[in-house]
Parts: structure tokens; sequence; C-alpha cells
């Protein structure tokens, strides 16, 4: 079981998860739009009334979201240049 675990996050299949593969793991666009989905509807729900989330919570989410497109933007300049 450890080793399947291995080998899935070993993400660039050099024998080693090191962080390099969990960056390129947690930097991803696929993960911003989980965030936007998640706080699109959090709101949403909000809204119509059957949550009560508080506004500080979804702002945390949102500035959780804008950093993750900040580290992936730089990751990818970096990459061009």
């Amino acid at each position: 079981m450890k080793s399947d675990l291995l080998k899935l996050l070993d993400i660039n299949e050099d024998g080693d998860v090191d962080v390099e593969d969990i960056r390129f793991l947690l930097v991803r666009h696929e993960w911003l739009f989980v965030a936007g989905v998640v706080i699109t509807m959090g709101s949403l729900a909000n809204v119509v009334g059957y949550t009560h989330i508080d506004s500080d919570l979804f702002w945390t989410c949102a500035g959780l979201g804008m950093m993750l497109e900040y580290l992936d933007d730089i990751r990818r300049r970096r990459k061009l240049l």
C-alpha cells in the first residue's frame, strides 16, 4: 500500500517523493477550479439561506485561491524564462 502511494505521488518518476513532486500536485489549475466551485456554491447557499457561512471563512478561501493562482503563474513564468 505504501509503495503504491509513493508511486502515485512521484510525479517526475525519479524514485523519490520530493518538494518538486508535492509542489506540482498542490499548485495546479485544477485545484483553483475546485476552490472556485466551493466558494461559489458556499456563497450561493449562504445567499439562499441554506447555510450561515461566516464571511471571514469565505474571504479566507478566496485568498487561498488567489495565492495558489499567483504561485502557479510564477511557476509557469520561470519555466518560460
